[in-house]
């Protein structure tokens, strides 16, 4: 008989232990120890050592130590081992299809008593095809020691409980702090003043609505407790239109007059501005140039990249093309004439338990420490602690460190194609390194994972050392 009886005994297998502890004794007298089950790259290694000096043999039988992998009802036996008797093994010298093990991984001989076997123990080592079921499956050795080349009910050892499920080991940064926090709002105004005047007149023509954008970004950091403001930028330009020298007076003027309806409206200090005359605003015709489809737009461009004075030039485009030079007066000078404005502030720092309440509501007054700090108060993997992360990539999205500890938290749950997305935006540290690893690992790219892996680990990430042991 060639084959091993299974018998029911999936059902029979009693509770795998979590891992192998020390020396297991069959009920053959084998002893099997140093139980390892290990998952490389898309294998399942299984080695361990049996040692069969103390078995007793027959010498007209054999034992056949059988291992079996097993979870539910799923299952592979593995290789057996069968110890002969002195006479069987001669008989199967002479008739080698009167083994009981089919596909054996070792025969040994036997002369019968302990200590005489040929092979005092056996290294066994065997390689199988990963598959998802064998995460968590249990080894146990099922022995034939009637001697009649069936399984015994009830002869079923447990050796080790497998623990292949790869578990990312992460390296997160914890962003610089921010020893002042500083922020600003920026905008566009786009006021209208009466020929060559530089008096603002706040109910004259659109000048209501530009002023309510203005008040309504410095009233936004002014109802913020914690924040401070610390400087209002102005920036005037006037279109191109007439004499240079007398344009860059306008814009002068008409910046100063937005200055002095600010300090009148909000009482501020002159101290707080800083104002810029912009003069004329070519870049802006060019730019609106260069997206319109106004039929002279590239001659127009190229009389504004020749010679001669700005002036001159004015002057030319207004002759050469004067269809063009009327619909620029409409459609594109009016926008040119404009204020930019920028608000500088300062943010107050925020204590953890601060913290923990700010990232609900107002997640833009933090910094990525302080976010981080929020961050390290949670079971790392957890719905909060993820969400700091989610968090901190959206206020902060182009931050490489922001980018690769999203990354991380999204490697905890093990979602790798979105985890590399951000990974684009993380930089090329070492940790990134790791991350980039720990993705390919689960998207089983493990050739380009290794190399990613390896600078990580000859950079000092000891992440990156645990996680190499998985697919080496």
């Amino acid at each position: 008989m060639k084959t091993i009886c299974l018998y029911s005994l999936l059902s029979l297998l009693p509770l795998m232990p979590a891992a192998a502890q020390g020396v297991q004794r069959l009920s053959s007298g084998a002893k099997v120890s140093g139980v390892e089950i290990n998952k490389q790259r898309d294998s399942v290694v299984i080695q361990m050592n049996i040692d069969l000096s103390e078995m007793e043999v027959g010498r007209n039988r054999s034992v056949v130590l059988a291992p079996l992998f097993a979870q539910g009802e799923d299952w592979q036996w593995l290789p057996a081992i069968e110890v002969m008797g002195r006479r069987r093994y001669i008989y199967y010298q002479r008739n080698e299809e009167s083994l009981y093990a089919e596909n054996p991984y070792a025969v040994i001989k036997h002369n019968g008593k302990p200590q005489n076997p040929e092979g005092a123990s056996v290294d066994y080592r065997i390689a199988l095809p990963y598959k998802q079921w064998m995460n968590n499956a249990g080894l146990s050795v099922s022995e034939d020691v009637c001697g009649c080349g069936n399984v015994a009910k009830g002869g079923n050892t447990p050796l080790a409980q497998a623990d292949l499920a790869f578990v990312p080991k992460l390296a997160y940064i914890s962003p610089q702090a921010e020893t002042r926090k500083t922020r600003a709002l920026s905008g566009e105004a786009y006021l209208d003043f009466p020929v060559n005047k530089t008096v603002i007149y706040p109910e004259y023509r659109r000048n209501t609505a530009e002023l309510a954008k203005i008040r309504s970004t410095i009233d936004t950091i002014r109802a913020d407790k914690d924040f401070s403001i610390t400087q209002i930028c102005l920036r005037g330009y006037a279109s191109p239109e007439g004499r240079y020298e007398s344009n860059v007076r306008l814009s002068e003027g008409r910046t100063q007059a937005l200055k002095d309806y600010l300090i009148e409206e909000y009482g501020f200090g002159t101290a707080l501005f800083q104002t810029e005359p912009g003069g004329e605003n070519w870049e802006g015709l060019r730019l609106y140039l260069q997206t319109s489809s106004l039929a002279d737009k590239e001659a127009i461009l190229a009389i504004m990249d020749g010679e001669g004075s700005l002036d001159q030039r004015e002057q030319r485009i207004r002759s050469a093309y004067p269809a063009s030079y009327r619909t620029l007066l409409q459609d594109c000078y009016p926008a040119l004439r404009r204020t930019d404005y920028t608000v500088d502030y300062t943010i107050r720092g925020f204590n953890v338990e601060e913290a923990k309440e700010v990232i609900k509501t107002r997640p833009q007054n933090l910094s990525l420490q302080e976010m981080f700090a929020v961050a390290q108060t949670y079971q790392p993997g957890s719905e909060e602690f993820n969400h700091v992360f989610d968090v901190a990539v959206r206020m902060y999205p182009d931050d490489p460190t922001a980018n690769l500890n999203a990354a991380n938290a999204l490697l905890e749950r093990k979602e790798a194609e979105q985890a590399l997305r951000y990974l684009e935006k993380a930089g090329n540290s070492p940790q990134a390194d790791n991350a980039r690893g720990v993705a390919l690992i689960l998207l089983e790219r493990y050739d380009e994972a290794l190399p990613c892996l390896q600078r990580a680990a000859q950079a000092g990430i000891r992440e990156a050392v645990e996680n190499l042991k998985y697919i080496r």
